[in-house]
This record gives C-alpha cells, sequence and structure tokens, in this order.
C-alpha cells in the first residue's frame, strides 16, 4: 500500500476523531496491555515511574491505543490493512532526531514552510515531532501529561519542518518543498529565480 503525505495527515486526524491514543514512551500505535506495560517498563524505567503506573493501567482497562510522537508517524507507515508489523517492508525505526536525520527536504520554519499536509514538523532540539496536517495545525503525541493533541502551530514551539523520508508525496508538494529549501539557502529565491537575476544582472553589466 502507498503511503502519503496526505495518507499521513489523514491518519492523524482519525486519531484525534477517535479519542482513543494516549502517550506511552516507545510506542507506535499500539494497544496499551500489560505485557506491553511490563515490556516497556522494564526497557524505559526514567518513563514507566511508579507514579504514573495507575494511569499506564486505567489506560488498558480503558482499552486505549498508545504511542508516543514519532510512533504516531512509524504506525503509518508499519501499517496495513489495520495492522501494525515492526519494520513491516524494512522500513526503520528511528527516533525524532532520526527522522530529521534521514529528511533529504527540510528547513526551518521561520523561513518560510510550505503549506504541505503531512508534513513533519520538529521542535528546536529535534526531539519531538509532530505531522502537520494543514490550515496551521499539527496534531502531535505530545508527552505523558498531554496526551495526543491537535494544536494550533502558532500556539506551540515548532521551528523546523521536513518531508519524511519514508512515504511518498505528489510531484507538486515536493517541488514546493524543494523551493521553500532554496529559498532559505538562497535568501528568499528559488534556484531558478536566483539564476534568472544572475543572468539579466550580468546582461546589464555588458550593456
Amino acid at each position: 500500500m502507498n503511503k502519503t503525505g496526505a495518507g499521513l495527515a489523514k491518519w492523524a486526524e482519525d486519531i484525534i476523531a477517535g479519542g482513543r491514543h494516549v502517550y506511552w514512551y516507545g510506542t507506535y500505535c499500539n494497544p496499551c496491555t500489560s505485557s506491553l506495560l511490563k515490556g516497556k517498563t522494564r526497557q524505559y524505567s526514567s518513563h514507566y515511574g511508579d507514579n504514573r503506573q495507575a494511569t499506564y493501567k486505567k489506560h488498558i482497562e480503558q482499552g486505549k491505543t498508545c504511542t508516543d510522537c514519532v510512533g504516531l508517524i512509524k504506525g503509518y507507515y508499519w501499517e496495513l490493512n489495520g495492522a501494525i508489523k515492526y519494520k513491516r517492508n524494512g522500513l526503520p525505526d528511528k527516533g525524532a532526531n532520526g527522522m530529521w536525520s534521514a529528511a533529504k527536504i527540510k528547513g526551518t520554519i521561520a523561513n518560510g514552510m510550505p503549506e504541505i499536509p503531512g508534513l513533519l514538523v520538529w521542535t528546536s532540539g529535534k526531539g519531538h515531532v509532530g505531522v502537520y496536517v494543514g490550515g496551521g495545525y499539527v496534531v502531535e503525541a505530545r508527552g505523558f501529561s498531554y496526551g495526543v493533541q491537535r494544536n494550533a502551530m502558532n500556539k506551540r514551539a515548532f521551528t523546523h519542518w521536513g518531508l519524511c523520508p519514508y512515504i511518498t508525496y505528489t510531484e507538486d508538494e515536493e517541488k514546493q518543498a524543494r523551493e521553500a529549501k532554496e529559498r532559505e539557502a538562497n535568501g528568499g529565491e528559488t534556484n531558478a529565480e536566483k539564476a534568472e537575476r544572475e543572468a539579466r544582472e550580468a546582461k546589464e553589466r555588458e550593456a
């Protein structure tokens, strides 16, 4: 199944609409179970302290689904026909920082972010990532105390954007993203605009 930017945005919006997802560090849209809690407590003890266990157990009783910030994205590209399989089709397990490093087309929000639903957005340290869903909103698994939220971008501290390297975008979306990256590198011009200006200036100097 082809995984796309538009599909990722819909996946994130559907998670908000469903209201069943909660934040568990190190998970990727998994059913909350006792065995998962036991494993994650052993694996990430600092995130699964005694003061949080009652909340996690309540999530299990309520039949919730759990994810962390980057797990929201990995759950999408590892999903097929409703089933999520770890590293399906060889697609990697990346943390938020690793997803940033792997992104080939990316930039700084302050210098202009393309309007592409399914774009990824990161905070300054790159340790937190969300899914831009369009219209100025982001869906993010924000943390244990917040859960999974849909927030206005201008109310949050995201600083960087990028195309997810493990899904596809339309040609027009990729073009928009490349041009945004070029404008950041060229002081507001795309490569084509820069070349055109330089050619015009060279012609004027000759005249």
